[in-house]
């Protein structure tokens, strides 16, 4: 019998609800605020598919990197208007940030899926000159991870990989086999294993941080653990944050979380 039990992560949220539609709340006044500021472009095509657009917030500044935010959903839902608020911080903090859509599950396959992620940086790359960071949540973190595992990224775009950030990372993808959700996603083991961060070689060149709130779900814990361990990388468990808060750091040029992303940039004039 499939279920989803272990991951079901908002009946263990009090007022979960609440924290999304202000999340929603948040990201419709950021982006209002930055289209005010001509300082946002909206669905700029990275790729041929429908989804394959990405939305940009440059700040007002010499540009010191641009960082890539690739949002959850279990890569079957979610859209990156939902999560636009959270390129404050980074904006405040003379980064550009680049939010893309991707193709879904069951219209894309996860290796599909990394492909076009591959793709973005790939673009992002081209177009811009100043060093990249990657940072991902849940499906997004999985995202991240597999851009940062050894032999995935041309290696003279890998060179320009500052960090990459998976947070709450899905790292082994085959616990997800026996769930309701891989109607969708259509994982079969060989699939699973592939695609399994966890299972894979980092590339040695690109610093890696784990980043996880401990109060999350104890698969979600489990997972970046695993990550962490595996590529033997940096590890932040933090305090008092679960699966919604713990992205709440993107948003405040002042958090611990901005502080460790961009640890390797040049400080600010």
């Amino acid at each position: 019998m499939r279920n989803n039990n272990k991951f079901e992560l908002m009946k263990h949220i009090p007022n979960a609800h609440k924290a999304i539609e202000a999340r929603a709340e948040r990201s419709t006044d950021f982006c209002k605020f930055m289209g005010q500021q001509k300082k946002a472009q909206y669905n700029i095509k990275y790729g041929l598919n429908d989804r394959n657009v990405m939305d940009i917030f440059s700040p007002a500044s010499l540009v010191r990197a641009t960082m890539i935010f690739l949002h959850d959903g279990y890569w079957i839902g979610s859209d990156k208007s939902e999560w636009s608020h959270l390129a404050l911080g980074s904006v405040l903090s003379d980064v550009r940030v680049i939010i893309p859509n991707y193709t879904l599950c069951p219209n894309a396959s996860l290796p599909d899926i990394a492909l076009e992620i591959k793709q973005c940086v790939e673009f992002v790359a081209n177009k811009y000159n100043e060093p990249i960071i990657i940072v991902g949540h849940q499906a997004g973190g999985h995202l991240a991870a597999r851009m940062a595992s050894k032999g995935m990224l041309d290696p003279s775009v890998a060179a320009r990989i500052s960090h990459v950030m998976p947070i709450s990372p899905l790292s082994d993808l085959r616990p997800l086999i026996e769930t309701t959700m891989n109607n969708k996603l259509g994982l079969s083991e060989d699939i699973a294993t592939q695609e399994s961060t966890a299972l894979l070689e980092v590339d040695e060149d690109i610093m890696v941080t784990v980043w996880v709130g401990s109060d999350e779900q104890p698969i979600y814990l489990q997972q970046a653990e695993l990550l962490a361990a595996r590529w033997d990388c940096f590890f932040v468990k933090s305090k008092h944050r679960n699966y919604l808060d713990v992205v709440d750091g993107l948003e405040s040029e002042t958090s611990k979380l901005l502080a460790r992303l961009f640890v390797n940039l040049d400080p600010q004039e």
